[in-house]
C-alpha cells in the first residue's frame, strides 16, 4: 500500500512551516518537516530534531532510519548526493514535468524518490498515523514523488505575496536547528523573484499533469487559519471533526513539540503561538526593490492576489 503524503510545496519563507506545524497537531497526521534536508542538515552535518535532539540520535529518527533502510549509517549518502545533484534542481524541471516514463530523466527520478517514499513509510509505522506531511517546499522533488513515486500524494501550493518573500529573504535569519551557527541564507530580490516564478509555475503545472492538488496563500491562511485547516483536512482526506481543532483559533495556536526537521524558528515554538500577518515588506521593503519585485512577478501575482 502506498503511504498517504502531503507535499507542501512553495517557495522558501511563504508560510511552509506554519501550515506544516498546525497539520503535525492533527491526531492522524505525523508531521516530518523539510525532509530534503535530512541528508545533509541531518545525516551529514548533524543538525538537531525539534525535540531537541541530533537527528541521528533522536528515537523517532533512529526508528525510521532502522525501519527504512536498516539504519542510517546503511545509506551511501554520496550516492543520495549524486542522485540529488541529478534530479532535484530546477534546471531538470521541464523535463520532469514532460513526464515521460522512460529515459534517464524517469529513472533517476524513481530512484531518487524512493528513498523519500521509504522514509513516508516508516515514519507512518512508527508514528501509527495515516498521513505523513512533508514541506520540503521544492517544486523538482514535488514532481519526483508526484510523477514517479510509489505514494498517494496530495500537493498543498502555499503562495505568499512576492514582495513579502523578497523582503524576508533579504534577511539571514539563524537557524533553529543548527549545531553549527548556520542561517537560512538570503537573497537578492532579483533573484528571489525569479525563483518564485519559477517555482510557483512548476507547482502550479505539475497540478494541471494529474497531481491532486490544493493551492492557497498565506495572506489566507493567516486570515482564516481553521477554515484554510479544515479545508485542507478535506482536501486529503483527514477528519475535520471539531474535536481535533480544538488547538487552533482566529488569532493563535496551541502546539506541542514534534520530530520535524529543517524550516524557519517558528519549528521550535510550542505553546500558545500567535498567527499574525507578516506584511513589514510594506513599510520595509525599500521602493525600488518592491517596484523591481513588483513588475517582475506582476502576472503571476495579480492572479495569486484572487485565489
Amino acid at each position: 500500500m502506498h503511504p498517504r503524503v502531503i507535499f507542501v510545496g512553495g517557495v522558501s519563507r511563504s508560510g511552509t512551516t506554519l501550515l506544516h506545524r498546525l497539520l503535525g497537531q492533527l491526531p492522524d497526521v505525523v508531521s516530518l518537516g523539510e525532509v530534503c534536508n535530512l541528508w545533509d542538515s541531518g545525516l551529514k552535518n548533524g543538525d538537531l530534531c525539534t525535540c531537541g535532539e541530533l537527528i541521528s540520535s533522536c528515537v523517532f529518527w533512529k526508528e525510521i532510519g532502522e525501519r527504512a533502510f536498516g539504519g542510517w549509517g546503511a545509506i551511501d549518502l554520496h550516492e543520495m548526493q549524486r542522485l540529488r545533484g541529478a534530479i532535484d534542481r530546477v534546471r531538470f524541471l521541464p523535463a520532469l514535468l514532460k513526464g515521460k516514463r522512460s529515459g534517464v530523466i524517469p529513472k533517476t527520478a524513481a530512484a531518487y524518490a524512493s528513498y523519500y517514499a521509504r522514509i513516508y513509510t516508516a515514519a507512518l509505522e512508527v508514528s501509527g498515523a495515516r498521513v505523513v506531511v512533508d514541506s520540503s517546499k521544492r517544486a523538482p522533488l514535488a514532481c519526483c514523488l508526484g510523477m514517479y513515486a510509489d505514494v498517494d500524494m496530495k500537493l498543498v501550493h502555499i503562495i505568499r505575496d512576492s514582495r513579502g518573500v523578497a523582503y524576508s529573504c533579504t534577511k539571514n535569519v539563524l537557524r533553529v536547528d543548527s549545531v553549527r551557527g548556520a542561517t537560512l541564507g538570503t537573497a537578492s530580490p532579483m533573484d528571489t523573484s525569479i525563483n518564485w516564478i519559477v517555482q510557483n509555475l512548476a507547482l502550479e503545472i505539475l497540478g494541471r499533469k494529474g497531481v491532486s492538488t490544493r493551492m492557497l496563500t498565506y495572506e489566507r491562511l493567516i486570515d482564516d487559519p481553521v477554515g484554510v485547516l479544515r479545508e485542507v483536512m478535506s482536501f486529503a482526506g483527514l477528519s475535520g471533526d471539531e474535536s481535533v481543532m480544538g488547538f487552533l483559533s482566529d488569532d493563535h495556536a496551541v502546539l506541542d513539540t514534534g520530530h520535524s526537521i529543517g524550516g524557519n524558528p517558528m519549528r521550535a515554538q510550542t505553546g500558545r503561538v500567535s498567527l499574525r500577518l507578516d506584511d513589514a515588506w510594506r513599510t520595509q521593503l525599500p521602493p525600488a526593490d518592491r517596484l523591481l519585485v513588483s513588475a517582475l512577478t506582476y502576472p503571476l501575482l495579480r492572479r495569486y492576489s484572487r485565489g
